[in-house]
């Protein structure tokens, strides 16, 4: 009797050595298979490249047209307008030796920019001109969004001392909003208006549009105080920004 049953113990223990695993092992470890299978196979696609142009390209006709018609704020410095003498009483310069604009432009972050003034409609306006950079993108292909709202407070602060500061005095901006239209592509010709829109004591509201076409030219008429003061929606080109930036004329001592 010993000998059999040690022969059925002997027969039993390699099949509790190797017992199949339970079905509730099997399906944790299915799970685990599943779960890694779809975290490796979800991909996540970048956004669209922006249709940038070539930085040497000819510009725009209509940046011609507009130059051949505006007169510059500097004409001492037409083609770096940051460096113009300017007159305290008259025609004021904003910048000094230290301006970020000189480290922008030498950068490559814009090319040919000009700074005009359009005081012969119904709307007074201040208008830069340039070309976007190859290497200022955000997403790719795309220009910075912080770039594009630097533009529009450089114009307005433009706007501001060539229509405000000769008889109010020196302000600074204490608020900018900024709506983003459309995606704007680096290496673009664009444009950027600015217009006095509303005062109100010490404050002194500019309206902004960031666009790739002029605004047409005022007949004077009374339509035009309807809308903005840096342009309208149905004026050439296609607009990629739109803001409005708050000055504060400084208290004299």
């Amino acid at each position: 009797m010993a000998r059999g049953a040690g022969a059925r113990l002997g027969a039993a223990s390699p099949s509790a050595r190797v017992a199949p695993p339970t079905s509730s092992s099997s399906s944790s470890s299915s799970s685990r298979q599943t779960s890694h299978r779809r975290v490796t196979t979800t991909r996540r696609h970048a956004p669209p490249r922006g249709a940038s142009s070539a930085s040497d390209a000819p510009i725009a006709s209509w940046m011609e047209s507009l130059a051949d018609r505006l007169p510059p704020r500097f004409p001492d410095a037409p083609d770096t307008y940051w460096r113009g003498a300017g007159s305290p009483a008259g025609n004021p310069q904003v910048h000094g030796d230290d301006s970020i604009l000189d480290l922008l432009h030498a950068s490559g972050a814009f090319h040919r920019p000009r700074l005009m003034v359009d005081e012969g409609g119904a709307r007074q306006r201040v208008m830069l001109s340039l070309r976007t950079g190859t290497r200022t993108a955000g997403h790719p292909g795309w220009t910075h969004g912080g770039l594009t709202s630097l533009l529009m407070d450089e114009t307005a602060g433009q706007a501001f001392a060539h229509f405000v500061q000769p008889s109010r005095g020196l302000g600074v901006t204490a608020n900018l909003t900024v709506d983003y239209a459309s995606p704007l592509p680096t290496a673009k010709d664009l444009l950027v208006v600015a217009g006095v829109g509303k005062v109100d004591g010490r404050k002194v509201w500019i309206d902004v549009q960031v666009r790739d076409g002029p605004p047409r030219d005022d007949g004077g008429d009374d339509e035009a105080e309807k809308h903005s003061c840096a342009g309208d929606d149905d004026d050439d080109g296609e607009v990629f920004a739109r803001g409005s930036a708050l000055f504060v004329v400084l208290a004299k001592d």
